[in-house]
């Protein structure tokens, strides 16, 4: 017998519910590990303070907040044109580096769209490093940023010190040169641009690590200022020489942190009076993966992408894209859980690679150091852990966003981490165990559990939204029934759906959308439905304990009538059960 601990995924029979509403189901359900079942740590922690920005109705754009965006740099044809010059040369080089897409990605220009990143960084948690939706979780995760960026999750550490002779060498002669810029312009710092100009169809013996040095300076790891920064001379070195170096979880960690300040000046630029002064907030990530992951997972903020030739990477997709024109969007965020796309990447597009971690068929794999780049990458996208890089470290939990990856959500435990000792949580990220890992089916549709879905409602259930307006429609009396049960659409009483907040809204026309009508065949229904309900002690608790809560209800004849039949059916299953445990005992 295996012991549990060798498994990524606990498998476990629950009552589970589809996110998009329904009636509760049993099944057996694959959870990312750690589980509120298999963790001993403490509670999930309380969301009702992660959103302490949702309460203003102001529009993004009437802020008192400027912010730079320096990690996220227009298209320059210059650079370009360098990428040119050294791929032509040097692409096999990165390939076995694990940059090659990421350099060329710093190639495009992805269009800012201010109001889309304004509303997403208003959701962000620091607490989770997860957007808080008032239909669940969601996050930018190191698949995102190895998919849609490019960047490695396997290799060695961006703070790798030098162990040859050579490399310290080449380090030195770096920073002569530097040196020797700064005297002959007459400055104290070497900006990016003054960098490229020294090395760019330079013939240099070193262009090739100064190129890499621009590029990290300039597209990867920022600073105050467009300066070369001697801290990514080590890192430039061991790419130069094809050493894989992780940046994801480096380049993570700095989306984490740029996140967390725009959240914190959002707040605090809602505090203002209109004539305070302006916030400003200067960002040094490559905060554009953010509204590209927004393009690829919601729906309705998705302009047309482009079409990719073979062996693109996914980022050319939104190059010089322009996105929609949103009129509201809060209301979209809101209201955008049935329609997020929890995977994107495992849906085929044309000239694209489906990553291997998405099989057309569920399987199993052992997880050791012997195991295929692509699935080990996968392996570490979905391990809890924290996130090493240059001067910051964010905690990353990807249990709390398990359908992101494909398996069902159950409630997410508090996770201990080190504190934020950079040797510790890099020693636990590189380590891998031999363990065994489920791939769901690349189709395959997760859910979550009725406790996570509890846990969700009274987390969410204080919170201020904003009000969605809608036609006038009419409101159904609420008629509970035990699990597996099909429903009735009830009399219905007028309301005003304009004072209807997004979570109610979304509740009032889901059900509506679930009603089960019954007809004829509901005889044969209720026969299948019989046997689980006999079978079932939670079904049955669940159904007396519903029965005795739905008291003091105003209805009319008809839902009289209609309740009274259903008691009826109710009565005449339970006389089956009462026969059925009588044969039995």
């Amino acid at each position: 017998m295996e012991n549990p601990e060798d498994f990524m995924v606990e498998e476990r029979e629950e009552y589970m519910i589809s996110p998009t509403g329904g009636n509760p189901f049993l099944k057996i359900a694959c959870f990312l590990k750690p589980t509120s079942s298999s963790s001993i740590n403490e509670p999930p922690l309380k969301l009702t303070h992660c959103f302490s920005s949702l309460r203003s109705h102001s529009e993004p754009n009437k802020w008192p907040l400027k912010v730079q965006f320096r990690g996220w740099p227009p298209g320059r044809e210059d650079w370009k044109t360098w990428v040119g010059q050294m791929a032509s040369v040097h692409q096999p080089t990165w390939e076995k580096a694990g940059i090659y897409e990421a350099i060329i990605n710093s190639t495009y220009h992805i269009r800012r769209e201010n109001d889309l990143v304004y509303g997403f960084a208003e959701k962000w948690c620091s607490e989770t490093n997860t957007f808080i939706f008032p239909w669940g979780e969601a996050t930018i995760t190191l698949e995102d940023v190895m998919v849609l960026g490019g960047y490695s999750v396997l290799g060695d550490s961006v703070l790798s010190p030098f162990e040859i002779p050579r490399l310290k060498q080449i380090q030195k002669k770096l920073l002569e040169l530097r040196k020797e810029i700064c005297k002959s312009a007459g400055v104290k710092d070497v900006s990016t641009n003054l960098w490229q100009k020294e090395f760019m169809n330079s013939g240099n013996e070193f262009e090739h690590e100064a190129f890499l040095v621009f590029w990290l300076s300039r597209y990867v790891f920022l600073g105050a200022r467009y300066l070369i920064h001697t801290r990514v001379f080590s890192i430039a070195i061991h790419l130069a020489m094809g050493t894989r170096i992780t940046l994801a979880p480096a380049v993570l960690a700095s989306v984490y942190r740029d996140l967390g300040l725009l959240k914190g000046k959002i707040v605090a630029s809602n505090q203002l009076k209109i004539d305070d002064a302006f916030i400003e907030l200067v960002l040094k990530s490559p905060f554009q993966l953010v509204q590209v992951w927004a393009w690829e997972r919601f729906l309705e903020l998705r302009p047309k992408p482009n079409c990719i030739n073979y062996a693109e990477p996914r980022m050319a997709r939104w190059d010089k894209v322009n996105g929609p024109k949103v009129q509201n969007l809060r209301m979209v965020l809101d209201s955008a859980g049935g329609d997020f796309q929890w995977r994107p990447y495992a849906m085929a597009i044309e000239n694209w690679n489906l990553p291997k971690c998405y099989p057309d068929r569920e399987k199993w794999v052992c997880v050791g150091p012997d195991l295929d780049d692509e699935l080990l990458s996968f392996v570490r996208c979905l391990r809890v852990s924290e996130l090493v890089g240059l001067g910051t470290i964010e905690n990353y939990l990807p249990h709390r966003v398990a359908m992101q990856f494909g398996y069902d959500q159950d409630l997410p435990c508090s996770v201990s981490l080190p504190n934020h000792n950079s040797d510790i949580a890099w020693k636990h990220y590189k380590e891998i165990k031999n363990v065994k890992l489920y791939l769901p089916c690349r189709l395959f549709e997760a859910d979550v559990s009725t406790k996570y879905l509890k846990w969700w409602k009274q987390s969410v259930s204080g919170v201020e939204e904003v009000a969605v307006p809608r036609k006038k429609r009419t409101k159904r009396v609420k008629l509970l029934v035990p699990p597996g049960f099909p429903q009735r659409m009830e009399a219905e009483d007028p309301i005003d759906e304009d004072k209807l907040t997004v979570s109610e809204f979304l509740k009032y026309r889901k059900k509506h959308e679930n009603f089960g009508i019954m007809q004829g065949s509901d005889s044969g229904k209720l026969s299948s439905q019989a046997q689980h309900f006999a079978s079932s002690p939670i079904a049955q608790e669940s159904y007396v304990n519903t029965m005795k809560s739905d008291e003091n209800i105003v209805v009319s004849d008809e839902f009289q009538k209609r309740q009274s039949e259903l008691e009826a059916r109710l009565k005449r299953i339970k006389n089956v059960v009462d026969e059925l445990r009588a044969y039995i005992f």
